[in-house]
């Protein structure tokens, strides 16, 4: 096939896969719903060691999102790319931590706090739980921690630590201090530490 032919057939394949992906609607969110019968209850318990000072605020949130293995449930979003991508969605549950002391917080949630249903007509989603996050705050300074599914569901403790002269510094520009997660590196004596430990509650 002679070049300019090949060029022109080219760039009129091009031309139509355009034009479909411009007539395609962007894919809806899902509307998702509260489990209505949670039954995998858990506790967390965030314990604070050798920071300078108490917290005045702490929040938290429970992450959840539908896993790369769900793919078949979600349709492809042909507005997004030539070939298409899936929007895997993802949702955040608010936690209340309850202060015991200066250093010790706990909260419960159910790890199958939303509904899974077939939002697409693609079979049904499965929400799984990623992880449970806490913000900290102590004036200027917020720190942001978490910790993830398998050390949720594990009962594995998870400890993660920041620089404790962080406290004299606010964030900006950004919204908050991310806190290391220990096998990364390991804390010194310079560091606080925030530690969770999770577990399950029998219903």
């Amino acid at each position: 096939m002679p070049p300019m032919k090949s060029f022109f057939l080219a760039s009129v394949v091009t031309l139509m896969t355009v034009s479909t992906a411009a007539c395609q609607q962007p894919v809806p969110p899902p509307q998702v719903k509260a489990n209505p019968n949670p039954q995998h209850k858990y506790e967390v318990v965030m314990t604070v060691r050798n920071a300078p000072r108490a917290f005045e605020q702490v929040a938290g949130s429970a992450q959840f999102d539908i896993p790369a293995e769900q793919d078949a449930c979600i349709p492809l979003d042909q507005t997004r790319a030539l070939a298409g991508v899936r929007n895997r969605p993802s949702e955040t549950v608010p936690l209340q931590f309850r202060k015991v002391s200066d250093t010790e917080y706990r909260a419960e949630f159910f790890a199958d706090a939303l509904l899974d249903e077939d939002y697409y007509g693609l079979g049904v989603c499965h929400w799984k739980l990623t992880a449970v996050g806490a913000t900290l705050t102590a004036k200027p300074a917020v720190f942001s921690t978490e910790t993830w599914n398998e050390a949720i569901v594990g009962g594995a403790q998870q400890v993660t630590f920041a620089p404790k002269s962080l406290f004299a510094l606010s964030p900006d520009p950004i919204e908050f201090h991310p806190m290391t997660l220990a096998g990364e590196r390991s804390p010194s004596a310079e560091d606080f530490e925030v530690v969770f430990q999770s577990r399950k509650i029998e219903q």
